[in-house]
């Protein structure tokens, strides 16, 4: 294939191929830094390597690209009939980027929601309506509603990149400080083989843009899911129609593009932030519904490495689909007994893998393995004790937390019928392996729910299982927004008055779904997490300025990682349970403790002394925010007990203590 018939149509297909340079260097990126590191040398290797991979990758696809179903989506033209849906849509755009920019704030919040004003919600609702009406609308093309759809999603992401000026969040601080470190150094040692794909592609990306790692961080995955999943998630649907002719010309496709606004009612929260985590799930949905709409494999084998180079725990899921993909392409190539003890093997790898990997992970000894029923239990126990009716609040309170109280239920139930609606209509090979690697999932989670993690603080212990949970809920996503999908259909079919009746609650459904996936902060529900605050960036460089002799500061997670933020990880001590960081990090670490004990029992001397006798210091700092429990007990006791102190705005207290000869 020439250039001059390669250029037009990447530029054609611009989503598509921008994904593909994305995976590559996630891919590529992440293999040259284990192999060695990312140094000057290393990025040139690595940038050639990606662009020459491109290259002839893109071309293999755009020569495959025979798949009548796949249409090409120019996200840089909006070739619009009518121009009241979008310039009315783009001007209360602009309110809510305005209202979001005005609330800024670097005090510490516990929610987004303190600072936003009321009138947000109302734009949103108003912006969610014209929205739905524009994607019933036969007077926009598909490519203008897409981009429409991909803006909605992203101001719905956006909400703590934009709020939280310092950042939101505890992981992000420490995959920033890593990344600069990276960035700085060429690597960090020890080298741990994951989250490397995310650190390859920032770090990539940041010294081709000059953009910041601080960002790039804050802005990654809010915007890569908003400009891949609506489109990723619409081929899925479109998939199921022989004639394109019909969805190009906008006949039949109403039902779909309001099956992508109203996928958004089932929570946006793993997407509001960056991490590898959140990373490796969105790449996660896209192998999965990649491998369900295309002919060709390709695309879910990349992005499943891809996934695995972010995160191995997401990735081994991935991979596993792929497995299971090629399976049921080429199972009618083996004799029937075959294909089962195949498929039998296949189905035991997906559910022996994962808890493999994470008893390894623990230790790789039998002391990691507690069995405990309700270890497994507990998060259904969750769904059927947060069951609510009603509230005392006013009547849109009342609404958002009933819907979000059942929230974990009606997905549920939503899956329920999906798969029985999937059971009577079954006639795709691929849906069949999504019900066998759901199966298989859930008896990984069942088995790694009694590993124990001893570097993990007790309320912690269940994150790793509880994410197999996650990762069950987005192998049901094909199911789920089908079913949304016909349920629309059924609807839409309707008299005006039920039709206008569902619209008007799934507006109001949309919106408070908006408001549960951030952090709350009302008369129902405290998120009680607070975010890193100007005066905890004070607070750690006033004590830096006091000091030029080593020093060890017991403090909570936001003081701990401003710290971080500030002076990176320069600060270790070489302890007899390892290397220690200055400030309490992890959680799960002994320092930590340290604290615990200062702020729930005393804040006494004796503790102090521990610690400082564990590091092998003279001077250590105890930091009390004005917002922790009790803290003006904490502070009067504190000031008994410490040789000085100081406040910074009345705000965060620190008190200092002396090692005593």
């Amino acid at each position: 294939m020439s250039i001059k018939t390669l250029g037009p149509k990447i530029f054609a297909n611009i989503n598509d191929f921008l994904l593909l340079l994305l995976s590559l260097t996630i891919i590529i990126g992440a293999i040259i830094y284990y192999l060695d590191a990312f140094y000057f040398y290393d990025l040139l290797i690595a940038i050639i390597a990606i662009i020459g991979l491109f290259l002839f990758l893109a071309n293999k696809i755009i020569k495959g690209r025979n798949n009548s179903n796949d249409l090409k989506i120019n996200w840089l033209i909006i070739d619009s009939k009518n121009y009241l849906f979008t310039v009315s849509y783009g001007l209360i755009y602009l309110f809510l980027i305005a209202s979001l920019i005005m609330a800024q704030s670097d005090k510490a919040l516990i929610s987004p929601w303190q600072v936003i004003k009321p009138s947000f919600f109302i734009a949103y609702g108003v912006a969610t309506l014209i929205l739905v009406l524009s994607a019933a609308s036969y007077k926009l093309n598909t490519r203008a509603k897409l981009f429409l759809i991909s803006l909605h999603y992203f101001i719905s992401l956006i909400i703590a990149v934009i709020i939280y000026k310092i950042g939101y969040g505890f992981d992000p601080f420490i995959h920033q400080a890593t990344m600069e470190l990276i960035d700085k150094k060429g690597l960090v040692t020890p080298k741990p083989p994951y989250y490397l794909g995310q650190y390859s592609l920032i770090i990539i990306f940041h010294k081709i843009s000059s953009l910041s790692i601080y960002f790039l961080n804050k802005i990654l995955v809010p915007f890569l899911t908003a400009l891949f999943l609506p489109l990723t998630v619409y081929r899925f649907l479109n998939s199921f129609f022989i004639n394109p002719s019909d969805t190009e010309q906008g006949h039949n496709n109403r039902p779909r593009f309001l099956a992508l606004i109203f996928l958004l009612i089932l929570t946006v929260s793993p997407f509001i932030a960056t991490t590898p985590q959140n990373l490796s799930y969105l790449f996660l949905i896209l192998t999965i519904f990649n491998g369900l709409s295309r002919e060709k494999l390709s695309w879910a084998i990349i992005l499943a490495l891809a996934t695995t180079a972010i995160h191995p725990l997401t990735g081994l899921a991935a991979l596993g689909w792929v497995v299971w993909l090629v399976f049921s392409k080429y199972q009618n190539t083996f004799k029937p007994y075959l294909a089962k003890i195949i498929k039998t093997l296949i189905f035991c790898a997906n559910a022996l893998i994962l808890p493999a990997a994470l008893f390894i992970a623990g230790g790789a000894n039998l002391k990691v393995i507690n069995f405990n029923i309700f270890l497994i239990t507990d998060p259904f126990k969750n769904i059927l004790s947060g069951l609510s009716l009603a509230g005392n609040e006013d009547c849109f309170f009342n609404l958002i937390y009933f819907f979000g109280s059942n929230l974990n239920l009606l997905i549920i139930l939503i899956t329920i019928f999906s798969l029985i609606f999937f059971y009577c209509h079954k006639n795709r090979p691929n849906w069949t392996s999504l019900v066998y690697i759901n199966i298989s999932l859930l008896i990984a989670y069942i088995l790694s729910s009694q590993i124990i993690f001893n570097d993990l603080i007790s309320y912690e212990q269940s994150s790793y299982a509880s994410r197999l949970l996650i990762i069950i809920c987005f192998f049901n996503l094909p199911f789920i927004i089908w079913a949304i999908e016909k349920l629309i259909s059924r609807i839409l079919l309707q008299e005006k008055m039920i039709v206008c009746s569902w619209l008007i609650f799934s507006v109001l459904l949309l919106t408070a779904s908006l408001y549960i996936s951030y952090p709350r902060y009302d008369k129902y529900f405290n998120s009680r997490g607070y975010s890193v605050s100007a005066n905890d960036l004070s607070a750690v460089n006033k004590i830096a300025q006091q000091e030029n002799q080593p020093y060890l500061v017991l403090a909570n997670q936001q003081v701990s990682v401003a710290a971080l933020k500030e002076f990176g990880f320069n600060n270790y001590f070489k302890t007899t349970k390892g290397l220690i960081y200055f400030y309490p990090i992890p959680t799960g670490g002994p320092l930590y403790q340290f604290y615990l004990d200062m702020v729930y029992k005393n804040p006494d001397r004796s503790t102090m002394q521990e610690a400082l006798n564990l590091v092998g210091v003279k001077t250590g700092y105890l930091v009390i925010n004005k917002y922790w429990n009790n803290s003006a007990k904490l502070i009067n006791e504190a000031k008994l007990e410490a040789d000085s102190f100081f406040d910074v705005n009345g705000e965060v207290y620190v008190f200092k203590y002396e090692e005593k000869n």
